[in-house]
């Protein structure tokens, strides 16, 4: 009969088999840590950009709606800085405000002589802070903070100067 020989084991044979099994698992776990750092840094940079580029066309497509001789001014609501976009309709003049508070970027529209407080107004998009400056008579500068602190100005020109 034809007997089967047994090979020795050795240890070399096991342990070389667990080392090259813990070399994987921390290759794997090294390019999953890597990647979880990237796609983490991704979306935090893309919703800054979001942020960003929401509120400057928010902004810029609000005034150039309100590009009219006399309708826009530089005021407060409270203690904060808005634009005010003033606008008559049926004999009567609207008045929409555009500020931050309470961390967001906010609008309401009243009509004239109605009492506005920081907190009426509409939540549009979170925002730090706002500070707007009159350059020129058609000028506007918008100083804006982000959620991440990131301060940017937004240059904005109409072609209606304002007194």
């Amino acid at each position: 009969m034809l007997e089967l020989k047994k090979t020795p084991e050795h240890t070399i044979d096991r342990v070389f088999l667990l080392a090259l099994l813990a070399l994987f698992a921390a290759t794997a776990f090294l390019v999953v840590s890597i990647g979880a750092k990237q796609y983490h840094s991704i979306a935090d940079s893309m919703t800054a950009n979001y942020e960003t580029r929401t509120v400057s066309s928010y902004l810029e497509e609000k005034m150039n709606q309100n590009d009219v001789a006399g309708s826009v001014a530089v005021t407060s609501i409270g203690a904060f800085p808005a634009i005010a976009l003033s606008e008559t309709v049926n004999d009567t003049i609207y008045t929409t405000y555009i500020y931050c508070y309470d961390g967001y970027l906010r609008e309401i529209t009243v009509s004239d002589g109605t009492t506005v407080l920081p907190g009426d107004g509409q939540k549009i998009i979170e925002t730090k802070a706002l500070a707007i400056d009159m350059v020129s008579s058609n000028l506007y500068c918008f100083t804006i903070t982000d959620t991440t602190g990131y301060t940017y100005p937004l240059y904005i020109s109409l072609n209606a100067k304002q007194s």
